[in-house]
């Protein structure tokens, strides 16, 4: 599997994230000790899922400006390959809601934009995440 590091385009519903610095996609989960009250040690762990979360961070602020907290839509990605073979994959976050929007201005520097999304399966049972190589 190639390493993935240029990215081609960002697309939050039908807006266009222009000049993308960075996207960041990471789930967590919180980890509880479980066993019953007669035993000495816990014996296992459960793990309690939080959403996906993402980050897009943009150069420019005028379009971060534009979108409104609580907005959902796909959230999608194209990277390409690292070793310039042309190989290309695509990334999606299905139904991602926008939870936060922070603008930077750095002195002699463009403003960027850090959007932050979530995501979660919306029936229990299909994954938000989808990976695939392109043809």
């Amino acid at each position: 599997m190639g390493r993935y590091s240029q990215i081609q385009s960002v697309t939050f519903g039908q807006t266009s994230l222009p000049l993308p610095i960075s996207v960041k996609i990471f789930r967590s989960g919180d980890a509880k000790a479980a066993g019953s009250d007669s035993d000495l040690f816990q014996t296992s762990v459960e793990l309690a899922q939080k959403p996906i979360a993402a980050e897009v961070r943009i150069r420019g602020t005028a379009t971060a400006e534009a979108l409104f907290l609580g907005q959902q839509g796909n959230l999608s990605f194209d990277v390409v390959a690292a070793e310039g073979n042309g190989s290309a994959r695509t990334i999606t976050l299905a139904d991602a809601v926008l939870t936060a929007v922070e603008l930077s201005y750095e002195q002699a520097a463009m403003a960027i934009a850090l959007l932050k999304f979530v995501a979660e399966a919306a029936d229990g049972s299909q994954e938000p995440f989808s990976a695939e190589d392109a043809q």
